[in-house]
């Protein structure tokens, strides 16, 4: 279910301006939980400020001057003209609001809860962003290591942006020591793969789809970029458009699995495809 229409359902289409996780606010007061909180399908028609939230305080949200506490459980939020009562839950890094038997799922992006680190690959002394997604831990950028692979357009700052693209064979054994390459089972994503292309992709760099933005809210911290892919007859097609990650999972002798993302949809998918070809490679920690 698009935001949107999320909170039409719960909160009425007047209070969604008002609505504290989805909006720009200044607050004042001191809280147990700070951050910054996005709705969990993606929203980001605006920037989340640093919201105090499980604790009473005020702020100014879109001009209008706000209130909100906390009372055995409920979170009450007061504007001049409007009100709201629902019960929270917060597990983790997610705060779930419900309201009406209707539950809104927020996630707080502060960096303290995304848990980022960074691996240096000791073979060319490349440092790598990574990332823990529940119990999983990935770089957060794609490999690039010079051995069999190659670079967009043989651009070496297409390299340096969005990794080398690998044939299957080598992407199998391309990861460095204590990492490898994931399989199709362990390419999964929270939420589902019906949304989760709007979580994982970056804030940047996707091309736009009917004058619709084709980034996404990076909301792990995963920073999935569209790089492409290498034709078996040497040529490149669909950088910006697409991102294509090989897996681990053999399809048959001649074909392999692999994950995708694009510009136009939410949506991540899979598929087998000709081993050849050159596609991405995000290493997983073993």
């Amino acid at each position: 279910m698009k935001t949107q229409t999320l909170l039409k359902s719960i909160f009425g289409v007047a209070f969604i301006a008002l609505l504290l996780p989805m909006v720009s606010c200044d607050s004042s007061g001191s809280s147990a939980l700070v951050g910054h909180w996005l709705h969990e399908s993606g929203s980001t028609d605006k920037k989340p400020e640093d919201m105090e939230l499980l604790k009473d305080g005020t702020g100014v949200c879109d001009g209008v001057s706000i209130s909100w506490k906390v009372e055995d459980k409920r979170f009450i939020i007061q504007s001049s003209s409007l009100g709201m009562v629902s019960d929270y839950e917060v597990s983790g890094y997610r705060l779930t609001l419900t309201s009406n038997g209707e539950k809104s799922t927020y996630v707080n992006v502060n960096k303290d809860y995304l848990q980022k680190g960074s691996f240096t690959d000791s073979r060319d002394n490349k440092k790598y962003g990574t990332i823990k997604i529940g119990d999983q831990t990935w770089m957060s950028e794609n490999l690039n290591y010079e051995a069999g692979g190659k670079c967009y357009d043989n651009d070496p700052a297409n390299c340096a942006k969005y990794g080398r693209l690998y044939d299957w064979k080598t992407a199998l054994s391309v990861c460095p020591k204590g990492w490898h390459l994931p399989s199709k089972e362990e390419w999964h994503f929270a939420g589902g793969d019906e949304v989760a292309g709007k979580k994982f992709k970056a804030r940047s760099g996707w091309n736009n789809n009917q004058g619709k933005s084709g980034n996404g809210t990076d909301i792990y911290g995963f920073s999935a970029l569209p790089g492409g892919y290498g034709g078996s007859g040497g040529g490149f097609h669909y950088v910006g458009n697409y991102g294509i990650w090989w897996s681990a999972s053999e399809g048959n002798s001649d074909f392999a699995y692999y994950r995708y993302m694009d510009y136009y949809r939410e949506y991540v998918g899979y598929g087998d495809y000709d081993k050849d070809f050159l596609f991405s490679v995000r290493c997983l920690q073993d």
